[in-house]
């Protein structure tokens, strides 16, 4: 799974989304301790039960904003936490059209990009295709190269069993112009082409995983 950079240096990191809350796992020679509000854990070890004990912590505190988890082994580490939620694999895209707008939607009163869960056996770049069109009524795009993953968690239902969802998102361009369709049954209610130069006003009122997307596509 491909892991990002931090936003301090080229070092690994894996970032883990609560909300608008994140834990970031990174390298023990990061360069975290630039942020000036960094708080950092340093794990005794990695048994499953001290990864349980932060992630239940991390998840029922009301302070707690940004977590670093420094270790000599940021994938390791990262795919043992991982074994603490139930895992989905979900598609996304970051779709531009000729003018070179980009494409997104409004849900739950925030702005977002097309995206949802991968059905059985559906490779990933088909997945992302196949949301982009049925929450945003296009047909004519096509998938390109692989932006990064992002990862977040939530509670099924908002009280059962911690999900973590692993999005892989992908770049796509629309060249044929069609009327855009929110799937409203997916709590869309907007559609829109997003202009780069208005772009910081939506980006205000989004996920911070979305804001990742667009970084790491060097949009912003």
């Amino acid at each position: 799974m491909r892991s990002c950079f931090d936003f301090f240096g080229l070092t690994e990191m894996y970032r883990i989304y609560f909300e608008n809350r994140q834990i970031d796992i990174c390298d023990e020679n990061g360069r975290y301790i630039e942020d000036a509000n960094a708080v950092v854990l340093h794990l005794n070890g990695d048994k499953d039960t001290e990864l349980h004990t932060l992630i239940t912590m991390f998840e029922t505190s009301d302070s707690l904003r940004k977590l670093y988890v420094p270790s000599s082994n940021p994938g390791r580490l990262f795919k043992k936490m991982c074994k603490c939620f139930s895992e989905i694999d979900a598609g996304g895209g970051l779709v531009k059209n000729k003018r070179g707008d980009f494409l997104m939607i409004f849900r739950n009163g925030k702005w977002d990009l097309p995206k949802g869960k991968r059905e059985k056996g559906e490779k990933k770049a088909t997945a992302a295709l196949r949301e982009v069109r049925e929450e945003t009524g296009l047909k004519d795009i096509e998938a390109g190269e692989l932006i990064c993953v992002t990862h977040h968690c939530y509670r099924w239902k908002g009280q059962g069993e911690l999900i973590l969802k692993h999005t892989y998102w992908y770049s796509m361009e629309y060249t044929v112009p069609v009327e855009l369709i929110p799937q409203t049954e997916e709590d869309i209610t907007k559609a829109a082409w997003i202009a780069p130069s208005s772009l910081p006003q939506f980006l205000d009122n989004t996920y911070p995983s979305i804001v990742e997307v667009f970084k790491e596509a060097r949009i912003i």
